[in-house]
């Protein structure tokens, strides 16, 4: 098979245009997209999680990470308490304006799938975030 465009200029601007997307319907709540994929991250596996677990599960970097964070404290949607466990870790919480507005964020996300999912049907959509899915592991872990 051969591969007129690369596959990661698709993706890119998908990037890209979702970003923008997302952002225009997050303006109401002062936030952006990358700090509502934290509060995304936290609704669906729960908060409670360490900051470094944080940034490997959405594999973003320490400072991006650090700066979602504190930004979204600042905005009072999250909080910092210290680990039972380990004093020197701080563990990150979601306040109640976070939970207030869970719904909502879930819906703009959604809402931006759902324009795939108008186009080709979820059953093709399903099997699109898929494969994609399946190519990011067999890069990530073929040996180099």
């Amino acid at each position: 098979m051969k591969i007129d465009a690369p596959i990661g200029k698709w993706i890119a601007k998908l990037y890209k245009d979702h970003d923008q997307y997302v952002d225009n319907l997050l303006e109401d709540y002062k936030l952006n997209y990358s700090e509502a994929n934290l509060l995304v991250y936290l609704y669906k596996d729960g908060d409670g999680i360490n900051q470094s677990k944080l940034k490997d599960n959405l594999a973003v970097d320490k400072a991006t990470i650090s700066r979602a964070i504190n930004s979204l404290i600042d905005k009072k949607y999250l909080k910092k308490k210290s680990s039972p466990e380990d004093g020197r870790v701080n563990l990150i919480y979601l306040t109640e304006k976070a939970n207030a507005v869970q719904e909502e964020i879930n819906r703009i996300y959604q809402q931006w799938f759902q324009i795939f999912i108008d186009e080709i049907g979820e059953r093709e959509a399903k099997r699109v975030l898929d494969n994609i899915e399946k190519m990011y592991y067999i890069v990530k872990n073929r040996d180099n």
